[in-house]
């Protein structure tokens, strides 16, 4: 993962910077976000996991979503069950979606 300071990011001046990260708006900010969204769906503390794709800004994961989708998750499900289906669909749903806008 790497994190852009305000130094680089007013550099690009209008150029938007992107990022895909595997979590839903507001939650599982920063590394490990597919197994802490994991844990958290399975210990009951989320009732729905996904992906997006959002601008970047100075605050890790916290920029304005440009795409989201949510995921299925299933109770019980492997991480890597639940890892593959995560990267095989809404990643690929999310880029379709970016690619066309």
């Amino acid at each position: 993962m790497h994190v852009f300071g305000e130094g680089f990011l007013d550099a690009l001046g209008l150029i938007a910077v992107i990022n895909l990260h595997p979590a839903l708006p507001g939650t599982f900010d920063g590394t490990h976000a597919i197994g802490r969204g994991y844990d958290g769906f399975q210990k009951g503390e989320v009732d729905r996991v996904g992906a997006m794709i959002h601008r970047v800004v100075e605050k890790v994961d916290r920029g304005l979503p440009v795409v989201v989708r949510e995921v299925e998750i299933k109770k019980g499900e492997s991480l890597e069950a639940y890892e593959e289906r995560l990267h095989r669909t809404s990643t690929r749903k999310v880029l379709d979606e970016v690619r066309l806008a």
